[in-house]
């Protein structure tokens, strides 16, 4: 269980860097990043065949039982979700080399706020994983609003700035995707979390489990 754990959290680390070098790519914009996300990405896929494997064998020789056969059943969701952000921070990296010059500034504190949101969800979903604490994923859960928000923000400065600016249209485009990419990242972190309360709690995560969790806290 240890280990299934360990290659998780590996998986989760290599996943926060490409994060951190997609967001350093839209504005640094070069090759030497995109072949860094590349290896780490073949890193990445490496360890999901791993945790892939080793649920499997525990499923077939341990015979876990109560929150440990929550866990290992869920590793391999866990795996996924992971596989799929560092995916869109593949993407988000092969898409900087398009923007050419194009830096949009009026929209960049709010991205850049946003991936700050986005590698904490990521970071704190991997924490409640390692330790199991359902408090924690809730946390989690409750951040993917910040980050909503903040995309629909960047999304209007960037539809305000095509309008003004027809010839920055293709590029603003391209930022768009990325932007969204960002965001789905932030789904994904939410999906983390979500998997994390059900392991350790056996409550399906729906709505009302946040809600629940809102109206406890004062929200």
């Amino acid at each position: 269980m240890n280990e299934l754990t360990r290659s998780i959290l590996a998986m989760g680390n290599l996943v926060l860097q490409m994060i951190a070098a997609a967001h350093e790519s839209l504005t640094v914009k070069t090759d030497e990043l995109k072949e860094q996300v590349r290896e780490l990405d073949r890193q990445v896929n490496a360890l999901d065949r791993s945790v892939s494997d080793q649920a499997t064998m525990m499923l077939a020789l341990r015979s876990p039982m109560g929150d440990d056969l929550r866990f290992v059943t869920s590793a391999l969701r866990i795996a996924s979700d992971l596989e799929r952000a560092g995916d869109l921070a593949k993407n988000t990296t092969k898409r900087s080399l398009k923007l050419g010059d194009y830096t949009p500034t009026a929209v960049l504190d709010a991205l850049n706020k946003m991936v700050e949101i986005v590698r904490s969800m990521v970071s704190d979903a991997l924490a409640a994983i390692e330790t199991r604490n359902p408090e924690q994923a809730l946390a989690v859960w409750r951040r993917d609003k910040q980050v909503d928000d903040l995309y629909h923000q960047i999304l209007r400065g960037l539809q305000d700035e095509m309008q003004h600016h027809p010839e920055a249209v293709e590029s603003a485009t391209h930022f768009v995707f990325a932007a969204k990419n960002f965001e789905r990242i932030a789904d994904y972190a939410t999906s983390l979390a979500r998997t994390v309360h059900y392991v350790t709690t056996g409550i399906p995560p729906g709505k009302e489990v946040l809600k629940g969790a809102k109206e406890e806290s004062g929200e």
